[in-house]
């Protein structure tokens, strides 16, 4: 496996994970009314890494690595912006 796609692949797995963490918590808590959405877009998205990782594996690695950059870009970004949060921690008054 190369490494760009392994890296894509871990950071989308991580997102998957944390997705998870909040269906469940939410769910013990019953903080929310209905994470039905969230668990049909999480359910999808796991469909998604595995197509792409039974892709890989069959001979098509480039196209399994776009499709692991497409999500893991955004998740990026994002986790980008929140170190940068932590980091600099802003005053927002």
């Amino acid at each position: 496996m190369s490494w760009h796609y392994k890296f894509a692949l871990a950071v989308d797995v991580i997102g998957a994970i944390v997705a998870l963490y909040f269906i469940i918590s939410d769910s013990i808590r019953h903080s929310s009314s209905s994470n039905g959405l969230l668990s049909m877009v999480t359910l999808v998205f796991c469909a998604w890494l595995g197509i792409s990782y039974y892709l890989y594996h069959h001979g098509q690695p480039a196209i399994a690595s776009i499709m692991a950059w497409i999500p893991a870009v955004p998740l990026l970004l994002y986790g980008l912006f929140v170190l940068m949060f932590i980091i600099l921690k802003p005053d927002m008054r």
